[in-house]
Formats: C-alpha cells, structure tokens, sequence
C-alpha cells in the first residue's frame, strides 16, 4: 500500500456511536429484579427499567463483566512457576509467599494487566 492509501484507511470516519440512554436498569443505584424487568433503586424502590430519577449515576454492567473475570495469573504481580499440570501455578508479588493456582482466585484492587509480549 501506498502511504496516501494507509493515511486514508487512518482517517475513513468511523461509525457513530449512539449514547446510552439514561434508565434505572443502567444506573449505579439499581438492582435488577429476578423475576421480572423492573428494578430495586436504592433512592426510589421498585421501579420500571426504564425509569431515570435526578440522582442517575451510569453504570456499564458490561465493562464490569470484563474487568470481574481476570484473574490472579492476568496479573502483572503474578509470578508464574508451572509445574507440569498446572500452567497457571505461581506466587503473587505483592500478597503472598504461597504459590497457588491463579486461575482459581480473582484478581484484588491491585490488579494491573499482564502486558502481552510478543516478538
């Protein structure tokens, strides 16, 4: 490719991302309910999902999915030893003397990603 051609593709407008609506069932203060859609605020009690009060914080049940999955061996503290039936077998630098499995435990408040080398 030329370098007009890559300066192109760099600049081509992306798509629009359309804002999230405010509602209860995207705030902070929301539980949603089991049983049907509506949901628990802390400030105004059961209400509709798609209710919004004046007090509204966001909350992206999405983003915390992702950061709730990792892990003590995503870790960049977590050092790694495996052994020949664990791959994710190691110590935690920060907390710990004791090596144990980092894929079983979650990842703490330190949590810094492992950095992903490749050559």
């Amino acid at each position: 490719m030329k370098k007009a051609e890559k300066l192109k593709q760099k600049v081509r407008p992306q798509e629009k991302i359309k804002p999230v609506k405010r509602a209860c069932k995207n705030c902070l203060k929301g539980v949603l309910l089991c049983f049907n859609n509506d949901v628990l605020c802390r400030e105004k009690g059961i209400v509709s999902g798609d209710y919004c009060c004046s007090s509204h914080r966001f909350f992206q049940f999405d983003e915390f999915n992702k950061v709730a999955s990792f892990r003590c061996s995503d870790c960049e503290f977590f050092i790694l030893h495996p052994n020949e039936h664990i791959p994710t077998y190691g110590v935690c630098d920060l907390f710990s003397v004791r090596k144990c499995d980092g894929s079983t435990r979650k990842a703490c408040s330190k949590f810094l990603r492992r950095r992903d080398y490749s050559a």
